[in-house]
């Protein structure tokens, strides 16, 4: 066991502290270079910082041995909150735009980088550079796996509202178009207005776009206005 404070610890807490660098740095650069919120230097940070805080937990909170009452040291309690408190930071690279959802495989980065950093203040640096290479292994190959292979098997859907007014008789033949040419139908209100007019809304989902959704409605000459647009909840 090391005394606190002595030379070797220190040579020992410097070298964590380096590899923490040296690693974070690598799924650091893959961010850095596809232009992502967190960057180079915020992956460096959370890794370094994890580090120090998993070496705090081992040196700095040793409990002293006072009389007839002997303390045992809990390394596991301030590395216990690292795991918690990455979540806040990881969150903030998280952004909404509509239904898409961007910077979770961001997030999850900064958690690896995170559980990287805690594996150089414990010592495990085998577990650490595997962690780091199989970081960038997922970021890079199977980045191109899912581009090459998986996104041209996906079905992609978008989410329409669409809202119509219409004379009261084309109530059921405007219904009829709606229920048969779209993947899915959320939901359907028609509101009477003036009792001849048909107020309707509806969200539906469909591969199609705006131009050939208009054209399933084009030849109903009484519809007065239709107003289509992207739905985000």
């Amino acid at each position: 066991m090391f005394e606190v404070g002595s030379l070797n610890e220190n040579i020992i807490i410097l070298f964590r502290i380096t590899m923490a660098v040296m690693l974070a740095f690598i799924p650091g650069i893959e961010r850095e270079l596809t232009g992502k919120f967190a960057g180079l230097r915020t992956h460096i940070l959370v890794c370094v910082g994890a580090c120090v805080f998993t070496i705090l937990s081992i040196y700095g909170f040793k409990m002293h041995i006072a009389v007839d009452v002997i303390g045992t040291n809990d390394p596991a309690r301030i590395a216990a909150q690292v795991i918690t408190g990455i979540g806040f930071i990881g969150a903030g690279t998280v952004m909404r735009h509509g239904t898409n959802v961007s910077g979770i495989t961001t997030a999850a980065t900064l958690w690896m980088c995170a559980a990287i950093g805690m594996s150089c203040g414990c010592g495990e640096y085998m577990t650490a550079i595997i962690a780091s290479l199989a970081t960038l292994i997922v970021l890079i190959l199977i980045r191109r796996l899912e581009k090459n292979v998986l996104s041209k098997r996906k079905i992609f859907y978008t989410i329409y509202e669409i809202s119509i007014i219409a004379s009261i008789e084309e109530c059921e033949c405007i219904q009829n178009i709606i229920e048969n040419n779209f993947h899915k139908v959320f939901k359907l209100n028609k509101k009477l207005i003036n009792h001849k007019e048909l107020r309707l809304s509806t969200v539906v989902s469909t591969k199609k776009g705006l131009s050939e959704i208009n054209e399933y409605f084009k030849n109903i000459s009484s519809i007065e206005s239709i107003e289509i647009r992207e739905y985000y909840e």
